[in-house]
């Protein structure tokens, strides 16, 4: 097991997302190790773990859709009171798989919107958000009013993570509220890409209404 877990870093680490795929249709209790490597959010590996759960599922889903819905839904179980588990990024992993998965999975998002009021997930449910999107318009009406009146929360990640999830979600809506935050320097831990970067709130905000500008086809 040591052994998996240290190969699964190596991959990780160079970004060999195909590798770490077929490992995974080989063995699903690669996805267990996978887990165990997403607590560190300052980690780029952890976002890398995060990352390739989704696209997985997306592979798993063409030979067992089921399969896909058990993993998903021991995520969410995992985040419940009863579980008693450390389910520090299951948020973000959900939006992983949903993003991946938007036809078999679309019932799950507003369930992961549902946990926003826990402050523990709250930032991780707004990233969620931005990387499944403008999925359907019951998600949109449900998670913008929710998600522009966050934009004022005194956590630096959720201000950050909310704005850009409406840029993604191209919620026109906000743009005042946007560009209200276009001056808050304060900086947040920000994934994108394979890295882990820093960029300020203002950034995100900015950044959220390029993509307001755009139109929702070409996002």
């Amino acid at each position: 097991m040591a052994r998996k877990k240290k190969n699964i870093i190596s991959l990780l680490e160079a970004g060999n997302y195909p590798a770490l795929t077929d490992l995974i249709l080989q063995d699903r209790k690669v996805i267990t190790l996978l887990l165990s490597l997403t607590y560190d959010k300052k980690s780029s590996l952890s976002w890398r773990a995060m990352e390739i759960i989704g696209i997985a599922t997306a592979e798993i889903a063409k030979t067992d859709r089921d399969g896909v819905r058990d993993i998903a839904n021991r995520l969410l179980w995992m985040m419940r009171d009863e579980s008693g588990g450390i389910a520090w990024s299951n948020a973000e992993i959900l939006g992983e798989i949903v993003r991946n998965n938007p036809v078999l999975c679309a019932d799950l998002a507003p369930i992961i919107m549902s946990f926003h009021e826990e402050l523990m997930f709250t930032a991780g449910v707004l990233r969620a958000m931005g990387r499944i999107g403008r999925l359907n318009d019951d998600l949109y009406n449900y998670a913008t009013p929710v998600i522009r009146s966050l934009l004022i929360a005194e956590d630096d990640q959720v201000r950050g993570y909310g704005a850009w999830a409406l840029g993604e979600m191209h919620c026109s809506e906000a743009e005042g509220d946007l560009k209200a935050l276009r001056a808050d320097a304060a900086v947040v831990d920000f994934y994108e890409a394979g890295s882990l970067v820093e960029k300020t709130v203002g950034e995100l905000a900015q950044g959220a209404l390029k993509k307001l500008s755009e139109s929702p086809a070409d996002l």
